[in-house]
């Protein structure tokens, strides 16, 4: 059996019941239903335009639903939480700022080292005071993800992170993406 420290996030329960998103009179998700249990990791699979990227939205706080209900750990959703995290399709790193900075920020100057324990978790403990345009696609991605990772989030949505990636770059950045997710117990999806 693991002992995994407390200071280590758990995951926490998602439940999508009813949801419906409409942007105008276009209807983007009709009654919605999902219950991921603490700590799963989910892959949600579709064609494209099917509303995939707009259920993270909304689960993120991003939206606001329609109708229905998003729940996190019995909580309705209800605009952005410090305990979820969404990576996106390409890193949105700032290029003004250093590998470093772009992990730490918004995190206060007392957790700033987090950022290096992080990034070194990541495999980019050596490159903390580079630039974002210095680093491969690979390299960004892996930023970004310990961007989503530095606060130590309870639930880690992620709108296709890899799909930017050679198909041996996308293999092996998913399974350190699951293997840091089984450590964390974050439920993600």
């Amino acid at each position: 059996m693991t002992n995994h420290s407390s200071s280590q996030p758990q995951g926490v329960r998602l439940e999508v019941r009813g949801v419906d998103k409409r942007y105008g009179a276009r209807s983007v998700l009709q009654k919605a239903d999902l219950v991921i249990e603490p700590g799963e990791f989910v892959a949600i699979v579709g064609r494209s335009g099917c509303g995939k990227s707009t259920l993270l939205r909304l689960v993120a706080g991003l939206e606001s639903v329609s109708g229905g209900t998003i729940r996190i750990d019995g909580d309705n959703v209800s605009g952005l939480s410090s305990s979820t995290r969404i990576m996106f399709q390409d890193s949105r790193l700032l290029p003004w700022k250093r590998v470093a900075d772009n992990v730490a920020l918004g995190l206060p100057p007392e957790r700033r080292g987090a950022a290096a324990d992080v990034l070194a978790r990541v495999g980019l403990g050596d490159r903390l005071n580079e630039w974002p345009a210095r680093l491969s696609g690979g390299q960004r991605q892996r930023v970004a993800l310990a961007r989503a990772l530095v606060i130590k989030p309870r639930v880690l949505l992620m709108d296709e992170p890899l799909s930017n990636l050679d198909a041996k770059l996308r293999l092996s950045m998913r399974d350190m993406i699951r293997e840091l997710q089984r450590q964390a117990r974050i439920t993600t999806v």
